[in-house]
């Protein structure tokens, strides 16, 4: 039996640079978007997405150190145990995976998976933060009928919704199916099995869900912000005929 461990790296990870260091330090090679190292029969995946998955890799730290200048962290980690299978290709169950071979492939297999999880879980993070620093929005709009906020405050919230949606679309064809199985497609099994036990197509479902509830907030305070425009013009144009009327009647009282 073995462990399999995962780290994030922060958001300054420079993944060629990574590559470059890995192939100087280490036995390693670029496999579809993934760097595989290798030492003493154990593996280390490190994904262009900014995640390591290593398998029974004990020097995991010395490795991070020696090939990135990037920190990592275990804060979003998925750790499992692994066991040779005598009985089928790969089965998991209460975090233990059984496969049925330890080859490089293999385990890169579940580990895109495993990596995808990791990335998944950012989103996830992010969204949640995001949507509890606006839930007063839809609050204000129940209790009074409109928001609360300034102009100015409108337009800066609207532009971290935005940040936060783009930052997620952008990345989204990271949680797809990897290149990787258009070449090898007889080892997707192993990949599918572990997304389906990561539970990976139903965290993309709830967070396509809050996508769209991000999108609908978007919406209100875009209306609001041309609501409160509107309201600015109209206040603009009255003020503008007062003076006017005002301007007449002193001309006026003038010339009598």
């Amino acid at each position: 039996m073995g462990t399999i461990k995962s780290y994030k790296f922060s958001k300054t990870f420079d993944f060629k640079e990574l590559t470059q260091n890995a192939i100087k330090t280490f036995r390693a090679k670029v496999m579809k978007d993934a760097v595989i190292i290798e030492k003493d029969s154990k593996y280390a995946f490190i994904f262009k997405h900014g995640v390591a998955v290593f398998w029974d890799f004990k020097e995991e730290e010395f490795l991070l150190k020696k090939i990135s200048a990037s920190t990592a962290s275990s804060g979003n980690c998925e750790e499992f145990s692994f066991e040779l299978s005598q009985t089928q290709k790969i089965k998991i169950e209460t975090d233990t995976i059984y496969i049925d071979i330890l080859d490089e492939f293999t385990m890169l297999s579940v580990s895109f998976a495993i990596a995808q999880s990791i990335k998944l879980s950012e989103f996830e993070d992010a969204m949640l933060e995001t949507l509890q620093q606006t839930e007063h929005i839809p609050l204000e709009l129940a209790n009074s009928g409109r928001v609360l906020m300034s102009r100015k405050e409108i337009a800066k919230a609207r532009g971290h919704l935005f940040l936060t949606k783009s930052k997620i679309y952008l990345h989204f064809e990271l949680l797809d199916t990897p290149e990787f199985f258009w070449e090898y497609p007889e080892l997707e099994i192993y990949y599918q099995a572990a997304r389906k036990y990561l539970e990976l197509q139903p965290r993309i479902e709830i967070l396509n869900r809050k996508l769209n509830v991000l999108q609908e907030v978007l919406t209100i305070l875009a209306d609001e912000q041309n609501h409160k425009h509107s309201s600015q013009l109209e206040w603009i144009i009255i003020i503008l005929i007062a003076f006017e009327i005002i301007i007449f009647i002193f001309n006026d009282l003038l010339k009598s």
